[in-house]
């Protein structure tokens, strides 16, 4: 999967004063690809790339960390939710000019872990998706709003029933929302599996919320850009539906206004990324600017009165592409 063994530089770093505790790191210098190995013992590896040492909100190490652009990998042993020794760090020189950005990084993520185990929901949809086991043809893909929206595979939390039965199950969909996921978070679920099986013929997209509290607007519609592309690398053939990012908070605020600003670039962009893109962003501010607990019960995730707003413009669409 990797290149030749001699461009590998070996790193071992002990992560616990017990000598049979090690942390080991590859990184293949021609590839930018980092590798990390636990020792027998601790339950989990969990690793960072925006620079802050891993806890239990970190994501779980699953496979090799591609870092063309460079990066600072941080990595720790978990035994459960309680870190095993001291943190390994490695720098992933950048080879280019390009100033790094996190929101095309891929990385795994566990910021929601006191609603799910994001782990586990990756698992669900690589055993719904094995070839010949799923006919979805429909993809929806995005955090926590289509999480909770309803659908396979099964929320705990499901926040619009009704609107998802009546707009979205008639389309034989799958739900590929993640709480709390971000852009990397997306690309690095569709490079590690997750439609591999399927062959939909539409995809829904909503994502880059989450970003705004660690990235700029144009670093976020970048991370919102490569899952585009990223979708149609591996489903050329697909329609895709991209849905502006919906405002939040209950009255204006900053979040709202760099979403507005992210849905005007994705705008001037859409050409590039999708058959066609909505900004549903008007239909969930009432005169005078605010946010109602009837549309969003926490002024971000909708009630089913607000996931009717979305249902019925993604049925409408897919029944224009004849699906």
């Amino acid at each position: 999967m990797l290149a030749c063994p001699r461009a590998w530089l070996a790193l071992v770093l002990v992560v616990a004063t017990a000598p049979s505790r090690a942390l080991e790191v590859d990184v293949n210098a021609a590839t930018q690809v980092v590798t990390l190995f636990k020792s027998q013992g601790e339950s989990l590896l969990r690793y960072t790339l925006d620079g802050r040492d891993p806890d239990f909100s970190a994501g779980v190490y699953l496979a090799p960390i591609a870092l063309p652009q460079g990066g600072t990998v941080k990595a720790a042993a978990f035994d459960g939710p309680k870190r095993v020794g001291a943190v390994l760090t490695k720098v992933v020189p950048n080879p280019s000019a390009e100033q790094l950005n996190s929101a095309v990084t891929p990385v795994t993520q566990n910021r929601d872990h006191r609603v799910y185990d994001w782990v586990e929901r990756h698992e669900a949809i690589l055993q719904l998706n094995k070839p010949g086991a799923n006919t979805a043809q429909v993809v929806l893909i995005g955090d926590s709003i289509t999480h909770f929206w309803g659908g396979e595979p099964k929320s705990a939390r499901v926040a619009g029933a009704a609107s998802w039965d009546k707009f979205i199950a008639p389309h034989k969909p799958i739900n590929l929302g993640y709480g709390w996921d971000r852009t990397e978070n997306v690309l690095w679920r569709l490079r590690h599996g997750e439609v591999a099986g399927l062959k939909p013929k539409a995809y829904v997209v909503l994502i880059g919320t989450n970003n705004f509290q660690t990235n700029s607007v144009a670093e976020t519609v970048d991370g919102i850009e490569e899952v585009c592309l990223e979708i149609r690398r591996r489903s050329p053939g697909a329609k895709l539906l991209l849905l502006g990012i919906l405002p939040r908070g209950e009255a204006p605020n900053e979040l709202r206004s760099k979403a507005a600003d992210a849905n005007a670039l994705l705008k001037t962009r859409v050409a590039k990324l999708a058959d066609k893109y909505v900004d549903l962003s008007d239909r969930y501010v009432a005169p005078g600017g605010r946010i109602s607990k009837a549309m969003m019960s926490d002024f971000l995730h909708p009630t089913d009165r607000g996931y009717e707003v979305m249902g019925e413009v993604i049925d409408t669409t897919l029944k224009g592409w004849g699906l």
